[in-house]
């Protein structure tokens, strides 16, 4: 009965003062100049990731097996991602599994590829008519939301699960203030673009334009009405800068589509199709039009470009040091911001340094003082910038950008032995030279220790034998120093 009431008493206080309070916040962090969001002179953040015009984001709904067999290998063709929501009550470890649903090894291997693995809820229920319940309770909104979190969080190491969709689409406000609890935003339904900066209810209330295919689809021209309906759709939005996603749900040859027409399937796409799609908005990611990721990397860019600050902490010719945050909180949201720093107006590149991160930048020149673009990580760090002549940074290149990395593993994939290289310089004064390197499995579980030594600077090889191993992804990390680097190999057998 207590813990009721406490789910009682928070959710009133969400609900009443939340979305007020949010709004109100952003409202203070922000100020729309044209195409920046600006919080002084000296740090500009760019609207959209790299400077580009409008965001979009594939989504496709409910796990299936053809999300593996084909929207995965179409989008990693055209190097784009997108974003999975999955029903953890019906995925199976492997085929034949429930249904036409994929199995959790599938969707594994998929987040390490970078795409995301977002929840669509347990089981796929009617949330309006359930009661709110509590995390624990089967058959009760709270219970559908937490428990499939949890179940993807547990599945998915290297990413954290922050967005939902509402099953059916079906939600209220009640429903989106409880959501809030536990995702950073939620997809619905609609048809428009959703706005460059959304309110806390449109968060909780992202639209996703659906395609809906005429019939009779007997050839693949006869998609071809659909496919520019939809790249107008984009246009319209890339003009407005604004974030279209895509909802979509099975994808199949075309030959293979009356077969799921038999099964009532929710108008499915055709693998060529969907190829004719990617390829085209690839062409317009190049063109700098459209910025493709999945929902939870486009959340996270929105919430902290909305709400960073910076403080400039040293400002002379030749040396430039920023520390820029956002208040939010850095286990989610680490994803790098492009912003704009004002530099003097003779500096033709820059070495830029946060953390572990070097690049090179090329000076911008404007009619508001000269800048380089930079993609950084709020609360990642201090950010220094150091003036660089065209020599400076042929120099730089040779003797700082290669002094620590971590290779590809080879051959990969491989059965059952494999050798890995790597590499690392000088240790700074003071700084031990241990180095560790170390095999773990997608769980996060410690497979192998292949170094953990002193190691002077120099090139390293090692071997390692998965003998003992099952077939799957694994990943290898190297530490030395401040620095951490990683990477997958594949166990095949």
């Amino acid at each position: 009965m207590f813990e009721k009431f406490i789910w009682q008493i928070s959710f009133l206080f969400i609900f009443l003062f939340l979305p007020e309070s949010t709004a109100f916040c952003q409202s203070l962090n922000k100020i729309l100049t044209g195409d920046n969001i600006v919080a002084g002179d000296v740090v500009t953040a760019a609207k959209w990731s790299d400077d580009k015009k409008s965001a979009f984001s594939f989504t496709f709904d409910d796990g299936f097996i053809s999300h593996y067999e084909n929207v995965r290998p179409i989008l990693n063709q055209f190097n784009l991602k997108g974003t999975f929501y999955v029903m953890p009550a019906f995925l199976t470890e492997s085929l034949p599994g429930i249904y036409r649903y994929g199995t959790w090894p599938m969707f594994q291997l998929m987040s390490l590829e970078g795409h995301e693995i977002g929840s669509h809820s347990m089981t796929h229920p009617h949330l309006l008519e359930m009661a709110i319940g509590d995390t624990t309770e089967e058959g009760t909104i709270l219970y559908e939301l937490f428990q499939s979190r949890q179940l993807i969080n547990q599945r998915m190491p290297n990413q954290s699960c922050i967005t939902f969709a509402y099953p059916f689409a079906e939600h209220n406000t009640v429903i989106d203030s409880l959501t809030s609890l536990f995702y950073e935003s939620a997809r619905a339904d609609g048809n428009e673009p959703n706005s460059f900066s959304p309110s806390f209810n449109q968060w909780y209330s992202l639209s996703t334009i659906e395609v809906h295919f005429n019939e009779p689809r007997e050839t693949p021209e006869d998609d071809l009405d659909e496919l520019i309906f939809l790249q107008n759709w984009v246009d319209s939005s890339i003009a407005n800068q604004t974030w279209g996603i895509l909802l979509g749900h099975e994808v199949v040859p075309f030959d293979s589509l009356a077969g799921l027409f038999a099964a009532g399937t929710w108008h499915p796409y055709s693998n060529e199709w969907f190829i004719d799609l990617c390829e085209w908005m690839q062409t317009k990611s190049e063109d700098k039009d459209l910025w493709i990721e999945t929902v939870a990397n486009v959340t996270k860019y929105i919430k902290e470009r909305d709400n960073f600050f910076y403080s400039v902490l040293t400002q002379k010719d030749s040396q430039i040091k920023i520390n820029i945050s956002d208040n939010l909180n850095d286990q989610i949201y680490n994803y790098p911001l492009t912003v704009f720093i004002k530099v003097p107006e003779s500096w033709e590149y820059a070495l830029l340094i946060q953390g572990e991160k070097l690049d090179t930048l090329r000076a911008i020149y404007h009619e508001s003082g000269t800048r380089v673009m930079a993609n950084i990580i709020p609360d990642g760090g201090i950010i220094s910038l150091f003036k660089l002549s065209i020599t400076g940074v042929e120099d730089f290149a040779d003797n700082v950008l290669n002094e620590y990395k971590l290779y590809q593993n080879y051959p990969n994939p491989f059965n059952p032995e494999t050798n890995i290289r790597f590499t690392i310089s000088d240790f700074p004064e003071g700084i031990s030279g241990y180095t560790s390197l170390i095999v773990y499995d997608v769980l996060g579980n410690e497979i192998a220790i292949l170094v953990n030594e002193e190691k002077s600077a120099g090139t390293y090889e090692v071997n390692f034998n998965a003998k003992n191993l099952s077939s799957g992804v694994y990943i290898y990390m190297l530490r030395a120093a401040s620095k951490i680097l990683t990477r997958k190999m594949i166990v095949t057998k």
